[in-house]
């Protein structure tokens, strides 16, 4: 029962992040981004937990997945690929002004 709420939950968190994410994208707007970044935040920790959940129940299943050449390469080639965003993303210039004016607005709005 448990691996079918666990699976369940992930399922759910996957649609509001993917969809919450995708509204942020289409919708340019800065108020939008705003209203929706809880959601995403929140359905982040939950599909988190749910997603650590749903490995340790299917770890032996993980594993002989892996056995495979195609899908261990795969597996790496995708974990490469979200490094080189991180590093890519944490190297990114920013306007530190701007910055402070965004968390002094957000900072007025949550008062």
């Amino acid at each position: 029962m448990i691996r079918k709420i666990v699976s369940t939950t992930l399922l759910v968190s996957l649609l509001a992040i993917a969809s919450s994410g995708i509204m942020m994208i289409l919708i340019d707007s800065f108020e939008f981004q705003l209203r929706m970044h809880p959601v995403h935040k929140i359905f982040g920790i939950v599909m988190t937990i749910a997603g650590i959940l749903h490995v340790y129940y299917n770890f032996k299943s993980i594993k002989k997945y892996l056995d495979s050449k195609t899908v261990l390469v795969f597996g790496i080639v995708m974990i490469a690929i979200m490094m080189l965003l991180y590093v890519v993303g944490f190297n990114k210039p920013l306007d530190k002004s701007i910055i402070k004016e965004i968390e002094i607005s957000t900072s007025m709005l949550k008062d």
